[in-house]
């Protein structure tokens, strides 16, 4: 009875065993490749008796290649057995190397040649994506630019190299280029100094009064002078300025800053000016004249600073849109117009300014009329040219030639036909009018018959015979003498009824001596 019980027993268990583990066993040979990383599958009977079976498989994969995993998965024999199926995979990593660019250092220049000085444009070409530069022109100078501009300044040949690099990440690349930058000697050009601004413009008498002078082509400088006064104590700071020291001088005057350099010295302008001033102890009181203060345009001015007080500084509006800062300043209105004139001037002790009104005026003016004549006198007929001498520049001319004719040219021709008088008048006129006066000329024209007649009269009629001698140193026989020749001669030709006239007179002297002779 014990024996069968234990028999039995024993052939259940069994076949429990066998369900399980045949089952397990004909999965192991199933083969998937799902890439799934854990799957559980659990079927569950009874919670009488739990089994549990743990699969676990491991990809492994090279860095060019896919994985594969193969996944065992278990199922559940029976409702009273639970079965848990656990699996892992293990993902592959595919590894990517990428290769950078090298550094390589190139360039272009242009020009590579010409004379000195040469400005020469480096352009970089270099490929890598480059960060840095460091450029060497090979005369000694480098830049860090990427793209420089250089100006070789001495003639020669230089050879220039580039090194590139990318700030640490990849090495530096050095090339140097066949490239070669030849500089031919160039015309050397001389620039005269010029001086354009003097600060401040004004100071003591007394010498120690430091000055910037302001300008071009002050490279080189040796000497500078103040109101012709030799300045012992100047540094050029550069090509455009000097500073210096102001000499001692003994008249408070506006004087000339001029620079010298060996290719010349600057020459007087506005800007130069530098005032030595007395010491005030009022603010200044502007004060002018000009001359002269009307005309037509273009007119000059000429402006003459008559101020007291001391000023030490001058500055004009002339009212037309110009200025100046000299003392006595010279300005040009080209444009018609009334302009009022302002002076402002400045000491240690303030600044006052002075204006006159409507002090220039520019425009024409109402002309003046005159004229001169060829010939005021003559036989008929008479040809007079008239020359027009008016002022105030007129535009027209009204010619009245006194004879019925007229005429409008400005230097006309006339001619007198007949014998008379005539006056010849004449009226300018411009755009401000006509003239107030009336120029005028008396034309005399004789006849024909008068050509050959003398402008000078002879005087050949006698007076008393003995009054004329005693008004004489001769004697009255000699007088007499010379009276009879005269009236026995043969006469020039004279005026009608001259010579009757004269024989007359002659013939009456002589018989005046006569009766005296027998009285």
């Amino acid at each position: 009875m014990n024996t069968r019980f234990i028999f039995l027993t024993g052939f259940v268990v069994l076949v429990c065993l066998a369900c399980v583990v045949i089952p397990v066993g004909a999965d192991n040979n199933t083969t998937a490749t799902t890439t799934t990383t854990a799957v559980t599958t659990t079927a569950t009977a009874t919670p009488t008796t739990t089994a549990t079976t743990i699969v676990t498989t491991t990809a492994t994969a090279t860095p060019t290649t896919t994985a594969t995993t193969a996944v065992t998965t278990t199922a559940t024999a029976t409702p009273t057995t639970t079965a848990t199926t656990a699996v892992t995979t293990t993902a592959t990593t595919v590894a990517t190397t990428t290769t950078a660019t090298p550094l390589v250092a190139s360039f272009t220049a242009s020009p590579t040649s010409g004379t000195a000085p040469l400005t020469v444009q480096f352009e970089d070409t270099s490929t890598g994506s480059p960060t840095t530069w460091d450029w060497n022109f090979g005369d000694g100078d480098s830049s860090t630019n990427e793209n420089p501009s250089y100006a070789y300044t001495t003639a020669g040949t230089y050879t220039v190299t580039l090194s590139i690099g990318d700030g640490g990440t990849l090495p530096s690349a050095t090339s140097t280029q066949t490239t070669t930058i030849t500089v031919s000697a160039g015309t050397v050009t001389t620039t005269v100094p010029s001086v354009t601004s003097i600060s401040p413009t004004y100071g003591p008498l007394s010498t120690g009064t430091s000055i910037t002078i302001t300008g071009t082509g002050f490279t080189g400088a040796t000497g500078i002078t103040i109101g012709g006064t030799a300045v012992t104590s100047f540094t050029v700071v550069s090509d455009t300025e000097i500073t210096a020291t102001t000499p001692a001088i003994s008249t408070a005057e506006q004087v000339d800053v001029l620079v010298t350099t060996p290719s010349g010295t600057s020459s007087s302008v506005a800007g130069d000016k530098y005032t030595f001033a007395a010491t005030a102890t009022t603010v200044p009181l502007p004060l002018f004249i000009a001359s002269p203060t009307s005309g037509t345009a273009p007119l000059e001015v000429t402006f003459t600073d008559e101020s007291t007080g001391s000023p030490a500084t001058w500055d004009w509006n002339f009212g037309d849109g110009n200025t100046s800062t000299l003392q006595n300043p010279t300005n040009t209105y080209v444009t018609n117009g009334t302009y009022s004139v302002t002076l402002t001037e400045e000491n240690s002790i303030g600044t006052n300014a002075t204006t006159l009104t409507g002090y220039i005026i520019v425009g024409p003016t109402i002309p003046v009329a005159a004229f001169t004549a060829s010939s005021l006198s003559g036989a008929a007929p008479l040809t007079v040219q008239f020359t027009d001498t008016s002022t105030g520049s007129p535009t027209s001319w009204v010619w009245n030639f006194g004879d019925g004719s007229t005429g409008t040219a400005q230097n006309p021709s006339h001619e007198y036909t007949t014998s008379g008088t005539y006056t010849a008048t004449l009226t300018a006129t411009n755009a401000e009018g006509s003239s107030t006066n009336t120029a005028s000329q008396t034309i005399t024209v004789g006849s024909s018959a008068m050509a050959t007649a003398p402008t000078t009269a002879y005087t050949t009629a006698p007076t008393f015979a003995v009054a004329a001698a005693q008004s004489t140193t001769s004697s009255v026989d000699a007088w007499l003498a010379k009276q009879q020749a005269i009236a026995t001669a043969t006469p020039t030709p004279k005026s009608p009824g001259f010579d009757l006239i004269a024989a007359l007179i002659g013939c009456g002297v002589i018989a005046g001596i006569d009766l005296y002779r027998k009285q």
